[in-house]
């Protein structure tokens, strides 16, 4: 009896290994098809499927559609985004510098790596900050912290998370669409989402300044950087 519920118990798991082995599998085909498309086009499933060398059929028994592997793609791009932003930031006091940075590390990446901006695009951002990722609390956290210093200011949490991730996605939509790194436009985005959260002109401007400047200082840090000129 007990060799027997053994066998079972290993038979379980390696299903479940074969499983998770065949979803990662097709989640880097997902992502090696975007690398391989030529500028302007985004692959379809026969793409995915060619480059995983797996049939339409095992593709369907994984996902229901291409849209399903982008959006999980996209979340899983979005907490290491988050995780980013968390570590390069955590030792700035200044918490307007620390509310300009996120905007500005959206934007920048965007330009930088358009195909993390593709996968970003997909997220459904008020699923995800209100899910059990730990990492989806990072974003209210430091509004919160911000609101508490005096830094910003704000009645509604909710609308003030919306003000930023939803100025920062969409402006990352916009450069994905012209693939152009426009400093002044990444720059004035950013400066509108700290006027939006009540800082002043020359505040905002300030904080954007400080945001950039520490970026740069710590850009070795990112593998998604290059060199730019000054924002």
């Amino acid at each position: 009896m007990e060799a027997s519920t053994a066998t079972d118990d290993f038979r379980v798991r390696s299903a479940a290994e074969k499983r998770e082995r065949m979803h990662a599998r097709l989640i880097a085909a997902t992502m090696e098809a975007y690398l391989q498309a030529p500028a302007g086009f985004h692959p379809v499933i026969d793409d995915v499927i060619r480059v995983a060398e797996v049939s339409r059929g095992t593709f369907y028994k994984y996902f229901d559609s291409l849209d399903e592997v982008r959006a999980e793609i996209g979340r899983s791009m979005a907490g290491e985004m988050l995780s980013s932003y968390e570590a390069l930031f955590a030792g700035v006091e200044d918490y307007a510098v620390r509310m300009a940075a996120g905007p500005l590390m959206a934007l920048a990446r965007a330009a930088m790596e358009p195909r993390h901006a593709a996968f970003i695009s997909r997220v459904d951002f008020i699923e995800f900050l209100d899910g059990e990722d730990p990492r989806s609390v990072i974003v209210k956290r430091g509004l919160e912290e911000a609101r508490q210093r005096g830094q910003v200011q704000f009645e509604s949490l909710e609308a003030a998370v919306d003000l930023v991730v939803g100025v920062s996605l969409e402006g990352a939509r916009r450069i994905l669409q012209t693939g152009a790194l426009d400093a002044a436009y990444i720059r004035e985005t950013a400066t509108l989402v700290m006027l939006g959260l009540g800082l002043s002109r020359p505040q905002a401007s300030a904080a954007v300044s400080s945001a950039w400047q520490h970026l740069q200082q710590v850009s070795d840090r990112l593998h998604w950087w290059r060199p730019v000129g000054g924002i």
